[in-house]
């Protein structure tokens, strides 16, 4: 991680002001079928595009216990597409080999798990129910396939089957397409089935379909739901701050935090909320986050392993591109900004921060809580959509077959 900017006060936001950290004993370990417990439960959210291995390797760094994989295409992991392969991938040093599965069919799912266990070593496999994408809902998929109970269960189940108890499966859902109509809303349906039918934990993104990644999550469903399973909840939504993720915990009752939007381009979010995780009075207050200089060398390091990690420099830049306004959220810097943007090498990148790699400004409390990428509209509103659904969708519910499609269009959820 980049060296912290030279100040001792803790940067925090007004919201969390006054929340202390966890007490000794107060969190405890996540239990997620046969991993090892994590005594600090917190998760790197699958982010399509983006949670390759170098991303992946900065967060767990910083603190996080699991960093799941971009989405894998189950039908495309079976028919050996060469993409798919090489996004099923892990950096030998990642404790826990963590991928996200998107399936449709239950062969299908069945099959990409014993691959991903049998083949890659993977310990850990998340099933994608969340993705919203018009594209894919329109189809009956993502974060409309729950609405299907007996497809749903029958697609957990295959995976269940597939990973034979040799890696833990999770299962991540939103809250549903709608808060409106009712039967637009199926988390707890969902989350009972998944529990029933061998999941060994579920994620909710707090967020409907319609919402898309727009303020604010419903932590209110986090605490339904973990009151209503036996197996954990991992909270998922609005954590933006260390202080988010101790508070999400004691007001929902969940048993873990996923953290996804809010670490992009502050991957050492992970070691706040650690620090306010661990009931480590010694961890606590976590130092301040990198100056400009310190967070320019984060970027640039981001850039170099990705372009090591893929295998082609040009690729790597291009890539980094959607990820500069996210490093350099609050600096005001649309200078450095359209430099970096207009970098097509490494060493584009190097000459910059080696000019700016020094600058001690620092990191901008403004930028602790604003959206990123997806986060809302440009002029500060929630970004929301209609969502699209097959005709007959919502009067099919018993209808368990497969849906007639398959897609890549899907995204983390």
């Amino acid at each position: 991680m980049p060296p912290a900017a030279p100040a001792s006060e803790y940067l925090v936001s007004p919201l969390n002001a006054a929340v202390p950290p966890a007490a000794p004993g107060e969190v405890p370990p996540l239990s997620l079928g046969p991993l090892p417990p994590l005594p600090v439960p917190l998760l790197l959210a699958p982010m399509a595009g983006l949670t390759s291995a170098p991303l992946r390797r900065m967060c767990a760094e910083a603190g996080a216990a699991v960093c799941v994989s971009e989405m894998i295409l189950a039908h495309e992991l079976v028919a050996g597409n060469a993409r798919t392969r090489h996004l099923a991938r892990w950096h030998a040093d990642e404790a826990v080999k963590s991928a996200q599965l998107y399936a449709v069919d239950p062969d299908a799912a069945r099959r990409a798990a014993q691959i991903l266990v049998n083949e890659c070593g993977v310990q850990h496999v998340d099933l994608n129910f969340g993705c919203p994408v018009k594209k894919v809902t329109s189809r009956g998929g993502g974060a409309a396939l729950p609405l299907r109970p007996r497809l749903f269960r029958r697609l957990v189940a295959a995976a269940a089957s597939g990973v034979g108890g040799a890696a833990a499966l999770t299962v991540k859902l939103r809250i549903g397409l709608a808060r409106r109509p009712e039967e637009m809303t199926y988390f707890l349906e969902a989350g009972q089935i998944a529990e029933e039918e061998g999941a060994a934990g579920v994620t909710l993104h707090a967020r409907t379909a319609e919402q898309l990644y727009s303020p604010p999550a419903d932590w209110e469903a986090i605490r339904q739901l973990a009151a209503e399973l036996r197996i954990p909840v991992i909270g998922n939504g609005d954590v933006f701050e260390g202080a988010d993720a101790i508070r999400m915990i004691r007001e929902t009752g969940c048993a873990g935090v996923m953290i996804g939007r809010g670490c992009l381009g502050r991957p050492w979010l992970f070691s706040e909320a650690a620090a306010a995780l661990s009931g480590d009075t010694a961890r606590w207050p976590p130092p301040p986050p990198p100056n400009l200089g310190g967070v320019l060398q984060a970027a640039l390091r981001h850039t170099a392993d990705l372009a090591s990690w893929e295998g082609d420099e040009r690729s790597a830049v291009l890539q980094m591109r959607k990820l500069i306004g996210c490093y350099l959220a609050g600096f005001e810097r649309q200078d450095l900004a359209g430099r970096l943007y207009a970098a097509r090498s490494l060493a584009d990148w190097e000459a910059v921060v080696g000019e700016h790699g020094a600058d001690a400004a620092p990191f901008p409390a403004s930028a602790l809580r604003l959206p990123r990428l997806k986060g809302g509209g440009a002029d500060g509103r929630p970004a929301a959509q209609r969502v699209s659904l097959p005709a007959g969708w919502l009067e099919g519910r018993d209808d368990e077959r497969v849906p007639g499609y398959l897609t890549g269009d899907a995204c983390e959820g």
